[in-house]
This record gives structure tokens, C-alpha cells and sequence, in this order.
């Protein structure tokens, strides 16, 4: 069964990986609830692609969430950061979110060269990935290309990490680097909510930007969000939302994103910092790469069996995934964390942002010419 995740309305999903601040002259607040709520998206991805959660946007809608959560926390951090703290944003960035992306496109690569063969469209796709523009030119080729792409389009829940990628080269410029602090202001974040609302973007930079713009609520009026009044009132908003759009109520592309960000602020409480529940948290992002391995694992195997559909096939899909990603986690993602401070200069901060954007700049030039 391949994985397919899309981003509109269809199954979609994609991860934000922050709980903590890496900037050092930031005093970014840490919010536990943030772990949990990680691992739930992420199982609510891989039950979805099991077949154990069988409403279509389920995927997406955690998307959603992700993504606001990486505005709140990214934003956060970026409106109290200096032009001299970049560097080294983008080089925790550039480590805690390229190397166990680039382990999971080696093992999807792989695992389709095992039974593939190496065609044009299958390097296209590839190098969309590697130059973090699938969500510009492959979701799209989806429904036409679809037999074509590796391993059926498995591959295709990387676009939301190419939307992220995009948010952390950007977010920069637009918060801390606009003269006279205009992007810490609260008409410009407006201003582009409203400019992302009225684009073919609003899917991928919607609660992205919806995220920034807490943020910057916070900055100025502080923890408004905590104060109990504010905390019912936006209970009552995520419970609401949630089953607005589940039910169809309201229009998907304007209810999931609204919702996810009342989701984000009920939940940005401050709390300790809890090892088990980071450590629940970190495993979040490499489950939600990897979480196609224990689905089509336990496919294969309760095939043999003449189980393939079977509610043990797909609770152990979902099972396998955790069991994946712990491993990957501390394999490749706790290992990151723990070496990026020693490895970091401000050379090599540049380096690492000049060659995101020089990626990014090729993705482009390759998709328009075989568009």
C-alpha cells in the first residue's frame, strides 16, 4: 500500500520538530503539552495510512497543526533573535531538520530501487525532494503520475517538510531582518495572513502564518492566552473547530487551519521540561518521515498470511512505525542534537543558509523546465 499524503484536502500531514529555543539570546518558554501532541499527530498520520482512521483529512488536518505549532514556536523565537543569532538558526535548522530527511529519502530510494527501475520521472521526483520543492511540482503530478513516482507515490508527505524548509529560509528576512522591526508588528503579520488567504499558498503557509501571528499577539500583549478566561474560551474554539470541519460545516481550507491554531494556543501552557515526554516528542518527526516502512512492513507480512485488511495488520502498521522511529531516533536524531553545538561556526551558519537557498533556487529552475 503506498503512502499518499496530499496537500489539500486529502490526507496530508507534516511536522515541526521545536519544543525549546535555539537561539542563545532567545527566552523562548517551553510548553510539554507540545511533546504529546507531536506523537498524537504523528500516530494520527500513520493510522491513517493503516487504514485505522478512515476520515480523508485526517492526515491533513494534522498538517495543520504542525504547522501552526512551527509558527507559534519559530516566530517565537525569531522576534526575540538579532541579525547575529542567524547564523546559527540556520545551522541548528539545517541539522535538526536535513540530516534525518535526507536518511529518510535514502531509505524510500532504496527501498523503490529494490523493485523499481531507475526512469526520468523517478529522478525528477527525487530531485524535488532533495532541493526541497515537492510541494511546488510533485503533489500536482500525483493523480497523472502516480505508477511513475517511487513506489507509487510514497514519497509524496515530504512536501510538508519542503513547505517547513521554505518557512525557516524566509522567516528570517521577514521577522527579524525588515527594517524598523516592520515584521514584528502586528499589521504586517496581518497583512500577510490576509496576502497567504488569497493565493494557491494558503494550504501550505495558512497556519504557518496564522502561527507568526500569535506569536507576535504574545510579544505585545503577552500570556494572554493563559489566562483562564482565554484558555475556556479557546477550548471551546478547538473543540468547536474540529468538528465544524470534520462534519463539513465549514469550508476545510478555512476551518483546519483556524482550528489548528486555537488548538496551538490552548496547549501553549508552561510547564518543566519532562525527559520522557521529549523524548516522545523527538521521536514524532522521524516516525512521521519513516512511518511508511512499518505500514507496508506489516502489509507484506500479514499478506503472507492472508491478513492483509485485518485490524491487527493495521494496528500493527501504526505499531512497527514507533518501533522505527525510536530506532532512527536515536540512531540519527538524538545524535544531531547532541553534536550540532560543537560542530557550529558562523562560517559555516552562512554557508548552510546560502545553500538552502541555492537549493531551493535549483528545485525551481529543474521544475520549470520539464513543467
Amino acid at each position: 500500500m503506498a503512502v499518499q499524503i496530499l496537500p489539500s484536502r486529502p490526507a496530508a500531514s507534516g511536522l515541526s520538530t521545536d519544543s525549546i529555543s535555539e537561539l542563545p539570546t532567545s527566552t523562548t518558554k517551553y510548553y510539554p503539552a507540545f511533546d504529546y501532541l507531536r506523537l498524537v499527530l504523528a500516530i494520527v498520520v500513520a493510522a491513517g495510512h493503516s487504514e485505522l482512521i478512515l476520515w480523508d483529512a485526517s492526515g491533513n488536518y494534522a498538517v495543520q497543526i504542525f504547522f501552526a505549532l512551527s509558527g507559534w514556536l519559530i516566530g517565537g523565537n525569531l522576534l526575540q533573535a538579532r541579525a547575529s543569532d542567524l547564523p546559527r538558526f540556520y545551522f541548528y535548522r539545517a541539522a535538526r531538520i536535513w540530516t534525518p530527511y535526507f536518511a529518510a529519502i535514502i531509505l524510500l530510494m532504496a527501498a523503490s530501487l529494490l523493485k523499481e527501475n531507475i526512469t526520468a520521472k523517478w529522478l525528477e521526483i527525487f530531485s524535488y525532494d532533495a532541493t526541497f520543492v515537492y510541494n511546488i511540482f510533485g503533489p500536482l503530478q500525483l493523480a497523472l503520475y502516480k505508477d511513475a513516482m517511487p513506489l507509487q507515490g510514497t514519497g509524496n508527505h515530504f512536501w510538508s517538510i519542503c513547505a517547513e524548509e521554505q518557512f525557516y529560509l524566509l522567516s528570517p528576512i521577514l521577522i527579524t531582518l525588515l527594517p524598523l522591526n516592520i515584521g514584528k508588528s502586528i499589521a504586517f503579520w496581518l497583512l500577510i495572513v490576509v496576502g497567504v488567504s488569497l493565493s494557491v499558498f494558503w494550504g501550505y503557509f495558512g497556519s504557518i502564518s496564522l502561527g507568526v501571528l500569535a506569536a507576535v499577539l504574545q510579544s505585545r500583549f503577552g500570556d494572554w492566552h493563559s489566562t483562564q478566561g482565554a484558555r475556556v474560551a479557546l477550548g471551546l474554539a478547538s473543540a468547536l473547530g474540529f468538528v465544524a470541519v470534520y462534519a463539513g460545516y465549514v469550508d476545510y481550507g478555512v476551518g483546519a487551519p483556524l482550528s489548528a491554531i486555537c488548538i496551538v494556543l490552548f496547549l501553549a501552557q508552561e510547564g518543566p521540561r519532562l525527559h520522557f515526554a521529549a523524548f516522545l516528542g523527538g521521536i514524532s518527526y522521524p516516525m512521521y518521515l519513516n512511518h511508511w516502512i512499518g505500514v507496508f512492513a506489516a502489509n507484506s507480512v500479514f499478506a503472507k498470511l492472508a491478513m492483509r485488511d485485518t485490524l491487527i495488520c493495521k494496528v500493527s502498521g501504526v505499531v512497527l512505525a514507533i518501533a522505527v522511529a525510536i530506532l532512527l531516533y536515536l540512531a540519527i536524531d538524538r545524535n544531531v542534537q547532541k553534536l550540532r553545538a560543537r560542530y557550529f561556526t558562523v562560517f559555516r551558519g552562512r554557508v548552510v543558509a546560502v545553500l538552502g537557498y541555492l537549493l531551493v533556487a535549483c528545485g525551481i529552475l529543474i521544475g520549470t523546465t520539464l513543467a
